[in-house]
């Protein structure tokens, strides 16, 4: 269960190796405490609520939460390997919480910054939309066309925007949201045609 197309899954399980190498100390320490995957991914969550409570005046350490969501995201899949705990629920749990800062910083934006809601809303919207059917388009085997991944990227002008105080997100999530409701469509226009095709094979 994942959201990489097969094109980019062989670069992905080549990154995911350098990375379980690259945690392999603190996955051993983690081991050692007894400390699961899913406890390692919901206290990712929990950094990133702290990160959406925090005010501009309070950039620097809503950067130093951020760091830890994104290292708990990074340490949650190598631990999973190391303790042989791989499985879809385990996959389902990695997932939504590796989004939900997609769900979480666009409100937070609104409140912070000032940002426009209808911008905020469909952004996000559409992008978990486009993942959910990224995922079950993976689990079909239905191939998709390469796309953009935004998430880090709004991380990223999330902070800058808490750092200078002002909105530098409306606009980019506005342009993505147009993006992502383009490949939803051709997403879905994908597994139909699949799923068309099979009904036709079964009905001969």
């Amino acid at each position: 269960m994942d959201f990489f197309n097969s094109d980019e899954r062989p670069t992905q399980k080549h990154f995911a190796a350098m990375r379980d190498r690259l945690f392999s100390p603190v996955v051993t320490l983690l081991i050692k405490k007894g400390i699961t995957p899913n406890q390692i991914s919901l206290t990712g969550v929990m950094f990133l609520m702290l990160v959406c409570f925090m005010p501009p005046s309070l950039a620097m350490a809503a950067t130093a939460c951020m760091a830890m969501y994104v290292l708990c995201d990074g340490l949650d899949g190598p631990l999973a390997r190391q303790t042989n705990q791989v499985h879809a629920g385990g996959s389902l749990i990695d997932i939504i919480a590796d989004h939900l800062g997609i769900a979480f910083l666009p409100a937070a934006a609104i409140y912070h910054l000032g940002a426009w809601g209808p911008a905020m809303v469909l952004f996000a919207s559409s992008y978990l939309i486009f993942i959910g059917l990224t995922v079950y388009a993976n689990g079909m085997k239905i191939p998709l066309r390469k796309f953009i991944r935004s998430k880090y990227l709004f991380f990223l002008l999330y902070l800058g925007s808490l750092f200078t105080a002002q909105d530098l997100v409306t606009y980019f999530c506005g342009i993505f949201f147009i993006y992502y409701s383009v490949e939803i469509i051709e997403t879905l226009r994908r597994i139909y045609r699949h799923h068309a095709i099979q009904h036709a094979e079964q009905e001969q």
